[in-house]
């Protein structure tokens, strides 16, 4: 227990849990109540945000929207309805024999904490245990969803319990991604991290500081497990772990073992399959240690699963010209996608994107066959191989995969938009100077200027120091102006010559529409060196007759 008096966590509220096993138990009452399978899917659900008017929107803003469909769409399917009822089964059992208002719980609370001191986790590892604690494992191919799934039902669940009577900090969950190529002690780690970031005290700086054993380490776990009352511990990512660093798969396995039969904390491994099967002998060999068995996660089915997660997506669609969902683009989907969520959903949203910014009319805004295969050879190779070996059911292939990353959304957006043919603008700007309505009157002001009989290579700069000096001039005053300046100019030469009289300013921005013979011009439009273009147009000054002279 903790004696921590922190009230800036929520502090807990007995419900009733339709058990009286449950309901004596303050750290299992203090959960939300259990959930009927409609109410899960009901909490799993997301759909984003959309409005209709939304599709007037310029096409550089709906780009943006439909970025929502990859953080706010989920489709809740039977197997998700599963891994809550495992998950919540799993939080409350670890609780069951750790009741803060029995005599026993204390004295188990030491003789397992003694035990923790010594740092002999794994002495009893095969005994005979009493611990209602379980494990489980959830293995499936990578963006098949497991830890979006994951994570939408432990988020059902509080962060922190604060029990003022108990003076403890309890947290019913857990999750720790395993880093990559990790070890035990690496593992450790990232667990003193992310309970330290939950309670937002530095655990790593108390524990993981002067170069501890991994012994201390694991002992160090197990007693924050026991502190805070943590009832479910989630592994992600298990196929990162290291057996060779761990020092073999028995100290990993012996030690979450451990969690689960002698400090009775529950233990989830989420991972792929090649990595778990690694596992898999020496964790069934423990007692309760695939108690709660595993879940194999597989893609959507080619079913009435598909066909309903379709019919849900489709109607998300920020183009001018909606399609409605045939035969064809569901065979195709299916036939790219190979039924990987995370696969149709980026798939579904970067066929969009592409169709708004490659679309001339209205009516070309729209999604077909050929965009979504185009989007995905161009977008999705990486993931290829792996959808290959699903289509042809090639289990060697597939695990030979497992460790594929998939490419981020952002990196496929900023991909498409490279793919793109590059359109021609309707007219020329002749002058740029920042907003449109700048550069249409500019043009406009040079045309008139021209139309009296002015040289436009001469109109241009004169109109462009005009606006310089001023963004905001009429039409007639940027003419009136560049007129006088011209006048002033042709009427008084000697000015020039005078020491105080200052110069017609042109901006940098306006050197390429000068005369071909000035050195500015000549500057904006060079591509190599300024020396070069002076060898060019031959007007470098003769220092070598000077010097032969």
């Amino acid at each position: 227990m903790s004696d921590s008096k922190d009230s800036r966590f929520p502090e807990a509220e007995y419900k009733n849990q339709g058990l009286p096993e449950y309901n004596e138990n303050p750290l299992i009452s203090a959960l939300p109540t259990i959930m009927s399978p409609v109410a899960v899917a009901r909490a799993l659900a997301k759909r984003p945000h959309f409005q209709a008017e939304e599709l007037n929107l310029p096409c550089h803003i709906r780009t943006h929207a439909i970025h929502r469909l990859t953080r706010d769409f989920f489709v809740p399917q039977t197997n998700h309805i599963v891994i809550e009822q495992k998950l919540s089964k799993l939080i409350r059992c670890s609780y069951l024999n750790r009741n803060p208002k029995t005599a026993t719980f204390k004295r188990k609370l030491n003789s397992v904490r003694d035990l923790v001191q010594k740092e002999d986790l794994t002495a009893y590892i095969h005994d005979e245990v009493d611990s209602p604690a379980s494990s489980m494992t959830i293995a499936g191919i990578s963006g098949a969803g497991k830890s979006t799934t994951t994570n939408l039902v432990l988020n059902t669940y509080p962060r922190v319990i604060y029990h003022p009577e108990f003076h403890m900090l309890q947290v019913p969950w857990l999750k720790v991604d395993c880093p990559h190529d990790g070890s035990l002690s690496d593992f450790c780690l990232s667990f003193f991290i992310a309970l330290g970031r939950r309670l937002n005290i530095d655990y790593r700086a108390k524990y993981a500081s002067g170069r501890p054993t991994i012994g201390k380490m694991m002992a160090d776990v197990a007693d924050l497990c026991l502190i805070h009352a943590i009832g479910l511990i989630v592994i992600d990512e298990f196929q990162h772990m290291s057996l060779a660093k761990s020092g073999g798969e028995k100290k990993m396995i012996n030690f979450l073992v451990t969690l689960v039969n002698v400090v009775e904390v529950s233990v989830v491994l989420i991972g792929t399959p090649k990595a778990l099967r690694l596992f898999a002998s020496e964790f069934r060999q423990a007692r309760r240690a695939s108690g709660d068995g595993s879940v194999v996660w597989d893609r959507l089915p080619f079913d009435e699963s598909w066909e309903d997660f379709l019919t849900e997506l489709w109607p998300y669609q920020w183009l001018k010209h909606k399609v409605e969902r045939d035969e064809q683009l569901t065979n195709k989907l299916y036939e790219l996608s190979q039924g990987v969520p995370d696969i149709v959903v980026k798939l579904f949203c970067l066929a969009q994107f592409r169709a708004i910014l490659l679309a001339g009319t209205p009516e070309e805004e729209r999604l077909s066959s050929e965009l979504i295969e185009q989007v995905f050879e161009d977008e999705f190779s990486i993931v290829k191989p792996m959808l290959e070996a699903l289509r042809f059911g090639n289990r060697h292939k597939i695990e030979e995969c497992n460790d594929l990353i998939f490419p981020k959304f952002e990196s496929n957006m900023i991909n498409a938009v490279n793919q793109l043919v590059t359109k021609p603008l309707g007219h020329t700007k002749k002058v740029e100077l920042g907003e449109p309505m700048e550069t249409n009157i500019a043009n406009t002001a040079i045309k008139t200027i021209v139309s009296m009989g002015i040289a436009e290579d001469i109109a241009q700069p004169l109109v462009a120091d005009a606006l310089a000096k001023d963004p905001n001039l009429k039409l007639i005053q940027i003419i009136q102006l560049a007129t006088t300046a011209l006048t002033d100019t042709e009427e008084k030469p000697e000015a020039r010559d005078k020491p105080d009289s200052k110069p017609v300013y042109t901006s940098r921005s306006s050197w390429a529409q000068l005369s071909s013979n000035d050195l500015r011009k000549m500057h904006a439009d060079k591509s190599g060196s300024m020396y070069e273009v002076i060898q060019e147009k031959g007007i470098g000054y003769p220092i070598q007759e000077l010097l032969a002279g």
